[in-house]
């Protein structure tokens, strides 16, 4: 078999409408074979395939980022599709060739620049209700990285959330922080834990180890547990999340989410 990273000559309609209707035969026998299978690649941002049947059709859009990729990379994206198209169980080696090839260095390469030509971010401003995160950024950029850290873009995350309260876009370079954590019962030191945290995200980058995909290092967990407050800062987003989940599963309807005390 070809190295997952190598690029081949681009499949024919007709070899991917055979590499589907083979699989379909494999993965659900059964299952009345589409009258019509149309297979195209797509430009999505990243590398994304969808799968649906319509009056008898398949349609199938796999990431226009596979279109040179070997004739094994695709046969195991149609068994994970159909697998799921047929709620069957997806064949272990599909899944992990798959994963082999998308964590690949040159096509993890090929994918941050594609986000970066076709992706947007929405951007609202670092400047909140009760927070403004270009403050908080410049203290704790002086305070723990000398000031050398690349300024990112930073915003407040369009909506509330109840499980992520950052993250970091290295395609774009911007720091989002949950738009709950902007509120006057979330102290300013909860606030200021989740930016470092993503902070972090710029100055250690992203590791492989093993040939998997690693952001929280050894090193990058014994830097985070240098933020002053980090056992407190830890335990109260702990209690929060744990409140935000009692209040989304009551019954009874609530104006405001009870924040941890």
């Amino acid at each position: 078999m070809a190295h997952p990273a190598q690029r081949l000559h681009q499949l024919t309609h007709h070899e991917l409408v055979e590499i589907f209707t083979r699989w379909q035969q494999f993965i659900a026998p059964r299952a009345r074979l589409p009258r019509a299978i149309q297979v195209v690649f797509y430009p999505y941002v990243g590398i994304n395939n969808t799968i649906r049947l319509r009056d008898g059709v398949m349609h199938v859009r796999l990431s226009d980022m596979l279109t040179q990729a070997p004739t094994p990379i695709i046969e195991a994206v149609a068994g994970i599709l159909l697998a799921r198209l047929f709620r069957k169980a997806v064949p272990a080696r599909c899944t992990e060739l798959f994963r082999e090839y998308v964590r690949s260095k040159p096509v993890m390469r090929m994918a941050e620049q594609r986000r970066r030509e076709r992706g947007f971010k929405l951007v609202s401003g670092a400047r909140g209700r009760h927070y403004d995160l270009e403050r908080l950024f410049q203290y704790l950029n002086r305070r723990y990285f000398d000031g050398r850290l690349a300024h990112p873009a930073l915003t407040w995350s369009q909506r509330r959330t109840r499980r992520t309260f950052g993250h970091y876009d290295a395609a774009h370079h911007t720091i989002v922080i949950s738009r709950t954590l902007d509120d006057g019962r979330v102290p300013q030191m909860v606030v200021e834990y989740v930016l470092y945290h993503e902070m972090l995200h710029i100055k250690h980058g992203v590791t492989h180890i093993n040939g998997r995909r690693c952001v929280h290092t050894p090193a990058f967990q014994e830097d985070e547990r240098q933020f002053e407050s980090y056992d407190l800062a830890s335990a109260w987003l702990c209690r929060l999340a744990e409140a935000l989940s009692v209040t989304r599963r009551s019954s009874k309807p609530r104006t405001r989410s009870r924040l941890p005390d």
